[in-house]
């Protein structure tokens, strides 16, 4: 896939917040199952209490949700440094030999979280970027464990010639496994070059095809920019494209079943 190498840094779209589903997990206590609760029905700041006692006593379970707290600002700022700090605790436990399913989804989902912080920097942190051992963070969640957003960000690495050689084709084949695993953003993110062109060639149908498959994977509340640019692109296109989008979408999708938000 190209050796790494210096490259500028490029941001990736808005990520995938989607968050693994715990439902059985062997070491939930009794706080951690409070913290989770207040969390789903949106009382942030009791869960952060909940987290943060559960967390001083060393467990990863609160640690994740404290990451992914301080990384989508729910009931407090929104703060790269916080939420590096807490994914980095939990990927810090990773094993490729853990042998609970759950534990070992936190854990690779943690190392990404940090990987994504870790190929942008955090100046604020004095955090250097590094996207070249971020991609090494993703070519072994990817290889190793399938992971979409670990697909996703490879490809967009890939095109971007950002921590490695610039090697568009790979790029796309991270992307098209990434969008298998029904990756909203990696389907937005292929529809922006099939509208502009260049990458692959301008296509505005494939683009809007692509926009309507993102926005099926992606949910409206926590991924507005997916819903905001697919309605532009509709506005945009003739009645006849907009059909023709819509009945290309459906076929893909019912020949890629598995969308959870489907």
């Amino acid at each position: 896939m190209g050796m790494f190498g210096d490259t500028p840094e490029i941001k990736l779209p808005r990520p995938d917040i989607h968050l693994p589903r715990l439902d059985i997990v062997p070491f939930w206590t009794d706080e951690l199952k409070a913290g989770r609760a207040a969390y789903g029905r949106g009382d942030y700041g009791r869960a952060r209490k909940l987290f943060l006692k559960s967390s001083d006593d060393g467990n990863m379970v609160a640690d994740w949700y404290l990451g992914h707290m301080y990384r989508l600002g729910h009931g407090v700022p929104v703060d790269p440094a916080a939420a590096y700090s807490y994914f980095s605790r939990v990927a810090d436990q990773f094993s490729s030999d853990e042998q609970d399913p759950f534990r070992l989804r936190i854990e690779v989902d943690a190392k990404i979280r940090a990987a994504d912080y870790l190929r942008l920097g955090i100046p604020s942190a004095k955090l250097r970027a590094n996207p070249q051992e971020a991609a090494r963070t993703y070519l072994q969640m990817a290889t190793s464990f399938g992971h979409p957003r670990a697909f996703y960000a490879l490809g967009v690495m890939s095109i971007e010639g950002d921590g490695m050689r610039q090697n568009p084709t790979q790029g796309l084949k991270w992307l098209n496994a990434a969008i298998r695993k029904h990756s909203a953003e990696a389907a937005a993110y292929m529809g922006e070059l099939c509208a502009k062109g260049g990458v692959v060639p301008q296509d505005d149908l494939k683009a809007l095809t692509w926009y309507i498959v993102a926005a099926g994977a992606a949910r409206q509340d926590e991924d507005p920019g997916i819903y905001d640019r697919l309605n532009d692109l509709k506005f945009a296109a003739s009645q006849e494209t907009r059909l023709e989008a819509e009945a290309r979408a459906r076929v893909w999708n019912e020949q890629n079943p598995g969308n959870p938000n489907q």
